[in-house]
C-alpha cells in the first residue's frame, strides 16, 4: 500500500480557482505523499495539459495513482446511458494517457422512482460496454460505494460479479459505507478481494446546528472530519487491507468541516501513526 492524496480534499479551493492541478501536485509532493488522485472536474483533458501534468509529476517525484470521473448509469433513457458509456470510455483514454492504472467510477445516482433493481441492469450493461477498452488500455475501473444504488457491500459485490472482468473492481470509500448504515470495516471485509482503490475518509456524528451534513438511509446525520476522529473504523479497515496484502493506493479524501489546510495534514499524521507499513 502507498499513501496518496485526492484533489477532492481541496475541492472548495479548486472550484474557486484558488488551487490549480499544478499547485496540488506540488503540495502533495512537498508533504511527502507517494501519489495523487486527480479528477476530471479539475482537468481540461487536452493533450497539452495531460503532458504538462505528467511532466510536473515526474519532476516532483510523485506518481499519479488514480484518475476519477463522475459517471451515472442510473438513467431511464437509453441514449443518455450511451452518452455515459462514451464518458467512461473517454475517462479510460485519459487515464491511459496519464499512465494511471486505476479509473475511479460510479454506478449511478439515486433518482425519484428508480430502484436498485431497476438500475442494476443499466449499471452492469454500461460497465460491460466499457470493459473491452479497459482491457485494451490495461486500466482498472474501480467503482466507488457511492449513493444508494451502488453504496452497500452487497450492491458492490453484485455489480462486480455481474460485470465479470478482472478490469473491474471496487474503490472502497471508508466513510460512505456509514451512509447506507453499514460498519465500514465489516463492509470492507466483504469486498476485500475485489478492492482496487481506497478512499480514506472519516465521518463523525454531525453537531446539532451543523448544516453541512450527510444523511444516512436511517436518518443519521454525519459530518466529515479528520481521519481517526470519526466513527468509520479507518484503522481497522486499513489493517484488513494490509493483511490482505493490498498493494494499491490509500487515497486520503478529506471532507471535513475544518479548512483542508488544517484537516489534511492531521489526516496524514493519523494514517502514518497506525503503523501498517506505509
Amino acid at each position: 500500500m502507498f499513501i496518496g492524496l485526492s484533489m477532492w480534499s481541496f475541492e472548495k479551493d479548486a472550484f474557486m480557482r484558488k488551487l490549480s492541478v499544478a499547485d496540488f501536485i506540488r503540495y502533495a509532493a512537498k508533504e511527502g505523499y507517494a501519489a495523487v488522485e486527480l479528477l476530471d472536474c479539475f482537468l481540461r483533458e487536452t493533450d497539452e495539459e495531460i503532458l504538462a501534468v505528467k511532466k510536473l509529476a515526474a519532476e516532483c517525484g510523485i506518481r499519479i495513482g488514480c484518475y476519477s470521473i463522475g459517471n451515472d448509469f442510473a438513467q431511464r433513457d437509453e441514449p443518455v446511458r450511451k452518452q455515459q458509456v462514451g464518458y467512461v470510455k473517454k475517462g479510460i483514454q485519459t487515464a491511459a494517457k496519464l499512465d494511471v492504472p486505476v479509473l475511479r467510477v460510479f454506478g449511478g445516482s439515486q433518482k425519484d422512482g428508480i430502484t436498485y433493481e431497476q438500475a442494476l441492469p443499466w449499471i452492469v450493461e454500461g460497465f460491460r460496454a466499457c470493459v473491452p477498452l479497459a482491457e485494451e488500455k490495461n486500466i482498472v475501473m474501480a467503482m466507488e460505494n457511492h449513493g444508494t444504488l451502488s453504496g452497500s457491500a452487497r450492491q458492490v459485490l453484485e455489480i462486480i460479479k455481474k460485470v465479470g472482468s478482472s478490469k473491474f473492481g471496487a474503490a472502497v470509500d471508508l466513510g460512505n459505507f456509514l451512509l447506507v448504515d453499514e460498519a465500514s470495516n465489516e463492509s470492507v471485509k466483504k469486498v476485500l478481494r475485489y478492492v482496487k482503490h481506497v478512499h480514506c475518509k472519516d465521518f463523525a456524528p454531525a453537531p446539532a446546528d451543523e448544516t453541512r451534513v450527510f444523511t444516512s438511509l436511517a436518518g443519521k446525520k454525519y459530518a466529515g472530519c479528520v481521519l481517526g476522529e470519526g466513527v468509520a473504523n479507518v484503522g481497522a479497515s486499513l489493517r484488513l487491507l494490509k493483511k490482505q496484502k493490498f498493494s494499491g493506493m490509500i487515497s486520503i479524501e478529506y471532507e471535513g468541516l475544518e479548512p483542508a489546510s488544517a484537516g489534511v495534514p492531521r489526516s496524514l499524521a493519523f494514517v502514518k501513526k497506525i503503523r501498517i507499513g506505509i
